[in-house]
């Protein structure tokens, strides 16, 4: 048996970063309940949070949903697994990734989590689902636009280039290929289709249309008063619609 050693009580720097956790979580929250249009991330995550079994599993792919899903699913951290791409950084992974989740899981509830992106490199893939009668819930975050390139972009001042999509209805190609296809455009649609989602059993598209709003930037924030101007962090508490989120060093004053 290893000596643990005797209980020390908390250093201010454990305190800090708790309550910096603390409002970090508080503040993500705020936007479940959002009726913003196009629809946010926040709120989505919440339907999947709720529907979701204590032994789903979770495939997501490569850009701006890969940080949503670490950041907004609420992994039970006993049966439920969540996987991506995380080496290879290999767009298209979630749907083909689901698939092998069911084959290998088949008593298990497999979500495929997608931009639009990364779900248009391989959507074929759904005629797979439907050969094998893979009952798998396929959401598609759509915003029209390599996400994740975009915000690269923008991080190093360069010109927008080659990051707009196209768009399309992945609902209606999903029933085109034998699976059942949904459109969500508000948040008031979505418990509805979720809960018919779960209670199906069946193979679906859930293709949301979301919005080409960014992940808040934690490796590039604009917030700290000795670095940037009021005007700026201003600017930056207003794109990302933020109230009450201070910095870890005034947490540590």
């Amino acid at each position: 048996m290893i000596n643990q050693g005797s209980p020390k009580a908390p250093t201010p720097f454990l305190k800090a970063n708790l309550r910096n956790r603390e409002n970090w979580n508080n503040w993500m929250k705020s936007f479940k309940e959002s009726k913003e249009v196009p629809v946010r991330t926040e709120p989505v995550f919440k339907e999947i949070n709720r529907i979701a079994t204590e032994d789903a599993v979770f495939t997501t792919d490569v850009g701006n949903v890969t940080i949503d899903a670490v950041r907004q699913l609420n992994m039970n951290g006993r049966n439920q697994l969540f996987t991506t791409s995380g080496l290879f950084a290999t767009m298209g992974y979630a749907v083909p990734a689901g698939i092998a989740a069911k084959l290998s899981f088949p008593d298990r509830q497999v979500f495929t989590l997608s931009g639009d992106g990364g779900f248009a490199m391989v959507m074929q893939d759904i005629i797979t689902q439907v050969k094998y009668n893979l009952p798998i819930i396929n959401i598609v975050f759509s915003n029209n636009s390599l996400g994740f390139i975009d915000a690269e972009q923008e991080d190093t001042n360069r010109l927008k280039f080659g990051v707009d999509l196209q768009g399309a209805d992945f609902a209606k190609i999903a029933e085109g290929m034998g699976a059942r296809g949904f459109t969500i455009t508000r948040r008031d649609q979505l418990r509805d289709v979720f809960d018919k989602a779960r209670k199906s059993n069946l193979l679906v598209v859930i293709d949301i249309k979301t919005g080409n709003r960014r992940p808040f930037p934690a490796e590039a924030m604009i917030l700290d008063e000795d670095i940037y101007t009021g005007e700026k962090i201003a600017a930056f508490k207003k794109r990302f619609g933020i109230t009450e989120l201070p910095l870890l060093k005034e947490l540590l004053k």
